[in-house]
């Protein structure tokens, strides 16, 4: 049986004209019970609590080995399960929206934004929602929220010295940076069915499936509390498959809280994965107070580490086991991934080291191109899929069959980067598309696109990176110009470095 929840959870709003001070639904101790996969197969639905395990299947092998697969859903998509209702809340009973600000009061915001507000890796925030809709009423909600689990990032990262923030698709609302909220209609049979899939390619079908996004979902139904995809990656890489998308973060109304919100968010960024130091072996931790961490099967035993409750609004007790944002040399999260280093966050100044020499800065930028197959992505040349060859079958590929001669693809960055190198993988099927006759890389000088100086050579080898040195370049766009040769060219691939 699982162990029912102890504790209470609150959240109170507390507005200021010139802040916002939440103290919100959190998740940590013994709030959610757990959702233990069991070799004799899935746990039992407990509605009530939220705990719905319909299309899901507990995977053994795969990129999903170890958690549950939802079924149904392509590409292949992992999480850790359901989250039971907090004491406090309950499934069946929406959350109120929150107070309108009086009239003339500062606008809440979020601290910090970058760049134009939609390009690369961000989050992007939905509410999703049947033939009814409530967008209206829950729109300052669900700001509110989203700009809560800002806090809870940034005041985590303050912590260990440094900052961080998430890097919402944003816009201007009365001359503050704010973050979007998308009203996304689904089917009601999608919205209220006792399994995610159903939604998922609903909200997918809606347009909502960018490689560079991670989607917050404040979803109107009462079927979940809370359920998050999570790739349980260890590798420090920024190809860790954390730090690509897309993925989903869901809160039924029930559970719209910045805590319940900050909980999914979490996952899909990489906390906790099942080899840090105090891991529950369910995608959450066991040391005490922590939003990531609490009793989530029979056999987890809870210690008390961080004995101050209101360190269950932050992230990581002690900061040992997944967001440090200088973890010690030698340390766990000096070896493994660290969501302080996740590429939908903004490393804010002072906040520890910024892009290093061997980051890759192309999972960072916005890709475009010439042209693009009705049935390819050019998304496809940054979202940090390692090719497994040139005809790779498995991953996203950007091609541009049947258009053939000159072609682009290109990254733009929303801030100017100091690069040095660059490694492109081609494409190749064997068919219709070919590595290209010629290709070279050039970069915007301010008033047009030059070649890179002094580059190294261009190869054109399959089922390998291609790398190019050259001297050094600032600027926001790099392109890959390709001449096709025996067909159509494209790219699965591209990667480029800084000083």
């Amino acid at each position: 049986m699982l162990a029912r929840p102890k504790r209470r959870q609150r959240m109170v709003l507390a507005a200021g004209a010139t802040a916002i001070t939440l103290l919100v639904g959190l998740l940590g101790g013994s709030a959610f019970a757990g959702e233990t996969a069991g070799t004799a197969g899935l746990p039992a639905d407990d509605p009530a609590r939220g705990l719905v395990y319909q299309g899901l299947k507990s995977a053994k092998d795969g990129p999903c080995a170890g958690l549950f697969e939802v079924k149904g859903v392509t590409p292949t998509m992992c999480t850790h399960g359901p989250d039971a209702v907090p004491v406090g809340l309950s499934v069946k009973t929406r959350i109120q929206p929150f107070a309108a600000a009086p009239a003339g009061a500062t606008t809440n915001a979020l601290a910090v934004c970058e760049g134009d507000g939609t390009s690369g890796r961000r989050v992007e925030v939905l509410y999703v929602r049947g033939s009814t809709s409530r967008y209206a009423q829950y729109l300052e909600t669900f700001r509110t929220l989203a700009e809560g689990v800002d806090v809870i990032f940034n005041e985590s990262a303050r912590e260990t010295g440094g900052e961080r923030h998430v890097r919402y698709v944003t816009e201007n609302v009365n001359g503050a940076c704010r973050p979007v909220v998308r009203d996304v209609q689904i089917p009601d049979s999608a919205l209220h069915a006792n399994d995610w899939a159903p939604l998922l390619n609903a909200v997918k079908a809606a347009g909502y499936a960018r490689t560079d996004r991670k989607y917050l979902q404040f979803v109107d139904a009462n079927v979940y509390c809370g359920i998050g995809g999570f790739a349980g990656d260890t590798r420090k890489s920024d190809a860790n498959r954390s730090n690509s998308g897309p993925e989903y973060a869901r809160a039924d109304n029930g559970c719209w809280t910045a805590g319940v919100a900050a909980h999914e968010l979490g996952h899909t960024l990489g906390a906790v994965n099942n080899n840090a130091p105090n891991a529950s072996g369910q995608a959450h931790c066991t040391d005490e107070w922590d939003v990531m961490c609490y009793k989530d099967g029979p056999n987890v035993v809870i210690q008390t580490k961080c004995p101050d409750r209101a360190h269950d609004q932050r992230l990581d007790c002690n900061h040992d086991d997944y967001y440090h944002t200088n973890p010690p040399a030698g340390s766990y999260l000096a070896q493994y991934f660290n969501v302080a280093d996740n590429l939908f966050l903004i490393r804010g100044s002072g906040s520890g080291p910024g892009p290093q020499p061997g980051q890759n800065r192309a999972l960072t930028a916005t890709a475009s191109a010439s042209y693009t197959s009705s049935w390819e992505s050019v998304a496809a040349i940054n979202d940090g899929a390692e090719p497994t060859q040139s005809n790779d079958t498995v991953n996203p590929r950007w091609g541009t069959w049947p258009n053939t001669g000159q072609q682009w693809a290109m990254l733009t960055w929303a801030s100017a980067q100091a690069l040095t190198s660059a490694e492109v993988y081609f494409f190749d099927d064997n068919g219709g598309v070919r590595v290209p006759a010629s290709w070279r890389l050039q970069y915007w000088n301010g008033s047009t696109y030059v070649d890179v100086p002094g580059a190294s050579g261009y190869p054109t080898a399959l089922n390998q990176y291609n790398r190019v040195t050259f001297g050094g370049v600032s600027t926001t766009r790099l392109r890959v110009l390709l001449q096709s040769g025996a067909g159509s060219v494209g790219l699965l691939e591209v990667k480029a470095y800084g000083s």
